[in-house]
């Protein structure tokens, strides 16, 4: 059995198509007996030209070309992340996906990206976290991006080497990205290092941040 942290279900909210995919794809493939639900909130940038819907198809190819049967992607119907205010999204997100499914299960935890991020969208989207976390024993996680400042300190690396070829044959379904640097492999392979992995043996890692942790 492979689990993230003992989580039966967990929700991954993505600001963009192609966020949790970059930043954490790897940790889904590889645990594989949790429950992902990703959660993409707009269809692209605010002011970014490849918004549209095909951005939404490149997140279902993604996912389709690895084979995996523990994600379960669901689509805001807001084009932009400025058309709800926070406590607007917060109410969405609390009434369309706070539901109990057949199992019983309600999400154990919260990924999403930092406060300590320099795109504005994402900066936004990482102040749901509290208020979705306020009441119910719901850990939270921070996920690292490419634009994650460097003031953001990750406490939490998961080796994903094993993947790491999946995860980059997954990241090339994403067509209209494929111009940005952070999108050639010398600067993936740079995002998925750390010196102080590497020398302990663990040479492709994700990053994240556990800001609140129940654990069973």
């Amino acid at each position: 059995m492979s689990k993230l942290f003992n989580f039966n279900k967990v929700l991954c909210l993505s600001p963009h198509p192609d966020d949790v995919e970059y930043s954490m794809s790897g940790t889904i493939i590889k645990n594989y007996d949790t429950q992902f639900d990703i959660l993409c909130l707009t269809q692209g940038g605010d002011c970014d030209e490849t918004t549209s819907d095909s951005r939404l198809k490149e997140v279902c190819n993604s996912w389709e070309s690895t084979g995996v049967n523990n994600v379960n992607l669901f689509f805001s119907p807001n084009k932009f992340l400025k058309e709800k205010g926070e406590d607007e999204w917060v109410n969405y997100i609390e009434t369309n996906y706070f539901i109990p499914d057949t199992a019983g299960y309600t999400y154990d935890c919260i990924l999403l990206p930092s406060s300590y991020d320099s795109h504005f969208e994402h900066k936004a989207v990482s102040a749901f976290g509290w208020p979705l976390t306020r009441v119910k024993g719901i850990s939270l996680i921070e996920y690292y991006t490419p634009s994650t400042l460097e003031e953001w300190i990750p406490n939490t690396f998961i080796d994903i080497s094993e993947v790491y070829e999946t995860k980059l044959k997954m990241l090339k379904q994403f067509t209209s990205q494929q111009h940005r640097s952070y999108f050639t492999r010398k600067t993936l392979d740079g995002f998925h290092t750390s010196f102080q992995c590497s020398k302990k043996g663990y040479e492709i890692v994700e990053k994240f941040n556990l800001k609140q942790a129940f654990i069973q």
